[in-house]
């Protein structure tokens, strides 16, 4: 969110875009579990707000949601449970991106989409309307489009790598290595590397890859 600078509107949708679905997200998860009692009640930030995923939203212009706790010995309902909050993990920020993009193609038409490009967005180097409200809007779905596509990527703390790594490893070697990953802190490090450091002069490889998912989505409405 750094590069958006530039365009006070369009950061201005990311921020609100990452905060809101980070919120709506805890709260779909503390609903879905009822019984749990965690650390402190889900208004408060260490429920919703992952630090490294911030810096991940501050730097690269997406981020994630804290990690999903892991109980051990619960068998098939921990994992049905964690594939639920990694679904959830999708769907929440999917349809907060619905409803700012909605609202932009609603407010400005299609006419303009086919030149929108959401990396371009993220940094704030593309202006595509000169509506503030429309650049608040866009910037708010853009956001929550790219924590949904992020958030499927399998590589621990996301949630569809928790589910992942707590699911399919079988043989004691690769249960041992999957109880690493998901213990220690390589993931963050392999996420904040690819979100953030460029290759050979390009944009990192996955923020690229979550932009050119989120291109083609967007571009076929």
């Amino acid at each position: 969110m750094l590069f958006a600078l530039r365009q006070p509107a369009t950061l201005l949708g990311l921020v609100l875009g990452y905060a809101v679905g980070m919120v709506a997200l805890s709260a779909a998860v503390r609903r879905f579990e009822r019984a749990a009692r965690g650390p402190a009640p889900w208004w408060h930030s260490q429920t919703w707000l992952d630090p490294y995923g911030a810096v991940g939203a501050l730097l690269a212009g997406t981020g994630w949601a804290p990690r999903p706790e892991i109980r051990r010995g619960f068998g098939s309902s921990e994992r049905r449970r964690l594939w639920t909050v990694a679904a959830l993990s999708v769907l929440v920020p999917g349809l907060l991106a619905v409803v700012g993009i909605g609202s932009y193609i609603a407010w400005a038409g299609h006419e303009l989409l086919p030149f929108f490009g959401t990396t371009s967005v993220l940094h704030g180097s593309q202006v595509i309307t000169t509506s503030t409200g429309q650049r608040v809007a866009l910037g708010f779905g853009t956001e929550n489009l790219a924590m949904a596509l992020l958030s499927i990527v399998p590589i621990p703390p996301l949630a569809t790598g928790v589910a992942a790594w707590s699911t399919f490893p079988r043989s004691p070697g690769t249960r041992r290595f999957a109880a690493h990953l998901l213990e220690e802190q390589w993931g963050i490090a392999v996420l904040l590397v690819l979100l953030i450091v460029p290759l050979a002069g390009e944009q990192p490889a996955l923020l690229s890859l979550v932009g050119s998912v989120a291109d083609r989505i967007v571009h076929a409405l």
